[in-house]
């Protein structure tokens, strides 16, 4: 094989190579912008479910407040009703002939 058959050959290898590292870098480039990307939506997405937790946990406060309140209003109700009996059985017993 002659030297510029050999030449030849190397100067297609090189640019062969050169070609695909060129695709690579294109590829990578590529790639790291969609990783950028990725990474600015999953920023969004955690902004957006904080945002939600938090009112979530606001939500679950009030609740919580509401449940508090209609079990105080509840016992009282309760508390109201066993005086009112107690009284009500008080009169009845006022109003009995003792035997």
């Amino acid at each position: 094989m002659s030297l510029e058959v050999r030449i030849e050959q190397l100067e297609s290898h090189f640019d062969s190579l050169d070609s695909a590292v060129r695709s690579l870098i294109e590829i990578t480039g590529d790639t790291h912008q969609e990783i950028l990307a990725t990474r600015r939506e999953m920023r969004e997405y955690q902004q957006e479910n904080r945002l939600l937790f938090a009112q979530h946990d606001r939500e679950l406060s009030e609740i919580k407040a509401a449940i508090g309140a209609l079990t105080e209003a509840t016992y009282a109700g309760f508390k109201r009703s066993d005086e009112k009996i107690e009284q009500l059985e008080l009169l009845i017993r006022q109003h009995l002939p003792n035997n």
